[in-house]
């Protein structure tokens, strides 16, 4: 596995969504924890969800992501 983004909670989650909508496996870390006592799992609170995808995702997870970041790619909701 191979940590590919951290950030908040929600942000975080919407970064999990995106890729498993594209069928990408992905481990969340500290994704409890960020929410009780961020302080404790990164140092001030800052980013404290890790996302973490296989080896063999990370160039597409990192495309993704970063279309992300950039405003590219977002999540899609019906109306």
């Amino acid at each position: 596995m191979i940590a590919v983004f951290s950030g908040s909670y929600f942000e975080a989650m919407n970064v999990r969504n995106l890729l498993e909508e594209k069928e990408i496996s992905v481990f969340t870390q500290n994704e409890y924890m960020s929410n009780i006592e961020p302080w404790i799992v990164a140092s001030g609170g800052l980013n404290p969800v890790k996302l973490q995808v296989d080896e063999s995702d990370f160039d597409e997870a990192k495309i993704i992501i970063e279309d992300y970041l950039s405003g590219i790619n977002t999540l899609e909701t019906e109306i």
